[in-house]
């Protein structure tokens, strides 16, 4: 079963080392044994954390791989239980699916939106956007090519702005460089093949360190270099 997917990951963070903005997505198409992408799309902007659009931008990248090579599904990083999202229904939001008061209100804000797309996709290539979200791997195997294209990003604006930048990453992963590569690779029980590159900056040095105010979670110092 191939599997397109994407997912959005890596922040920099301010003088309290919390979270500010997501600096890049990333989509992957992956099939058998679910370890390497045959396909990697990438956009690097500055999105908005809260920002409840994030997830239908992320649904039209999976549509736009989909032009280049065919899947069996797509899984979105939303987390309702692997339900087709064409059968997602009000009474679905309502009773069924245990969810904030908030997360409900903004996903009855967008769903809309994700169920257009989602039906586009059914009609062209007859297979099902699945809500399954962070239970499946090929999510989280997207969730560090975001992450290893962030560090690129988050690296160009140190160099840029000549001035030390602190970079999040995601739970469980770690990042390196190695050789002329930016190494993001899952530290997770059963994850330990998982892994994704993206071109490293010259000029600018990586010192990782484990992130003071939340546990399992790693966080980079970037600095420009002197020429």
């Amino acid at each position: 079963m191939k599997i397109a997917t994407v997912d959005s990951a890596c922040s920099i963070l301010n003088e309290s080392l919390m979270p500010t903005n997501i600096l890049s997505m990333a989509g992957i198409v992956v099939d058998y044994p679910y370890e390497q992408p045959s396909q990697v799309q990438t956009r690097g902007e500055d999105y908005l954390i809260s920002d409840p659009n994030l997830l239908v931008s992320e649904l039209k990248l999976c549509q736009e791989m989909l032009e280049i090579e065919e899947a069996d599904c797509i899984h979105l990083d939303l987390s309702l239980g692997g339900i087709n999202l064409l059968n997602l229904t009000e009474e679905d939001l309502l009773f069924r699916i245990p969810m904030s008061y908030d997360g409900r209100e903004v996903l009855r804000l967008i769903l809309p939106d994700l169920k257009r797309i989602a039906a586009a996709v059914n009609e062209e290539y007859q297979i099902p956007v699945l809500a399954i979200g962070k239970r499946s791997g090929p999510v989280r195997l997207a969730e560090l090519y975001a992450t290893a294209y962030g560090v690129v990003r988050a690296m160009e604006k140190a160099r840029d702005s000549q001035e030390a930048i602190y970079v999040g990453l995601p739970s469980g992963t770690t990042a390196s460089i190695d050789g002329d590569k930016v190494k993001v690779a899952s530290q997770e029980p059963m994850e330990k093949n998982l892994s994704a590159e993206a071109p490293v900056v010259a000029g600018v040095h990586m010192e990782a360190f484990l992130n003071p105010i939340v546990r399992r979670f790693q966080a980079l110092r970037l600095t420009p270099q002197e020429e």
